[in-house]
């Protein structure tokens, strides 16, 4: 048993109108293997290190690496840094994409300085879409790529809509709305929710509150998702958020592994076959779809589908 070091740090990013400093944690073995490059995780929408960045910070620490993670500004342990405020007596936050790449850059320069390597960022799902918009930022800027990405359930924003009952009708009276206004986080496909953010199938329905709501009280944070309410520009601005639209020809880039689970019903798996196609560096053949693997609900210590995936992981990595 590989004894686990947990240390919170802090980190400065650079936003558009201003730096602050975030919270995160670092993951590590008592001995790291400090051939392996350190590994920046990160997720979307609701955080890091207070979902699965402490499940993969832990299994990636124990084979060896050194593991920075964090919450998105705005969320759990991050939640009074940036994009929350106050409407008509509730807290609306804001998710910003083009914020959560200044923070996945932040995270690397982080890593770098503390660590001297480039890290490799594991990302997963909607925090797959900032890491591929850091990347595509650091190959235009000519600047030190990252050593790997390792994107899991990848999507783009655009084809997520395609769960909604009304896609059309909601993203016509979502767009009406004012900037601030407040909107569900999620559309669970009730008249209620019609105008939420973030669609959710069924499957998906049936898991995220009781698995991802463990993990965030056993973090001792707000009970997950961390928000009641988002604004309609998160909604605005996330549908046109596409990196994957600069990358045809590129060059820079760094090897990859992009995984899916191939019985994911809320990120459909053709949306990985697609990236790992038009991905301008090394991903290998074809991309790695995990049979008997669904969206997170094998993200769990004991699933032997998590354990393999995180032996993936590794084996790219060490031979990348």
């Amino acid at each position: 048993m590989t004894d686990i070091i947990i240390e919170d740090i802090t980190f400065p990013v650079a936003y558009g109108d201003a730096t602050l400093d975030l919270a995160g944690r670092v993951f590590r073995p008592a001995s790291p293997d400090e051939a392996l490059p350190p590994v920046v995780f990160n997720s979307g929408f609701t955080g890091g290190v207070s979902m699965y960045g402490q499940l993969f910070g832990r299994a990636l620490a124990g084979r060896g690496y050194r593991v920075m993670t964090y919450d998105v500004a705005g969320f759990f342990t991050n939640k009074d840094v940036r994009n929350t405020a106050q409407k008509d007596g509730v807290t609306v936050t804001n998710v910003s994409l083009v914020d959560q790449t200044d923070e996945v850059l932040a995270a690397v320069r982080w890593a770098k300085e503390r660590f001297g390597a480039m890290p490799a960022v594991a990302s997963w799902a909607m925090g797959s879409l900032a890491s591929l918009a850091a990347i595509v930022a650091l190959a235009r800027q000519g600047k030190e790529q990252i050593a790997f990405w390792n994107p899991m359930s990848y999507t783009r924003i655009a084809t997520l809509q395609d769960l909604r009952a009304d896609k059309a009708g909601a993203d016509a009276a979502i767009k009406a709305l004012a900037d601030d206004a407040a909107i569900p986080p999620f559309d669970t496909g009730t008249e209620a929710t019609r105008l939420g953010y973030y669609p959710l199938d069924p499957d998906t329905q049936d898991y995220v509150d009781r698995q991802l709501g463990g993990y965030t009280e056993v973090g001792g944070v707000d009970r997950w998702p961390g928000c009641s309410h988002v604004t309609a520009k998160s909604y605005k601005e996330y549908v046109d958020f596409d990196p994957e639209k600069d990358i045809a020809g590129a060059d820079g880039f760094p090897p990859a592994l992009i995984v899916h689970g191939a019985d994911n019903t809320l990120h459909m798996p053709a949306e990985s076959i697609r990236l790992h196609k038009a991905y301008p560096g090394r991903a290998g053949d074809k991309p790695l779809i995990i049979e008997g693997m669904m969206h997170g609900q094998q993200n769990q210590v004991e699933s032997p589908i998590f354990h393999h995936l995180i032996e993936q992981i590794d084996r790219a990595i060490r031979t990348a």
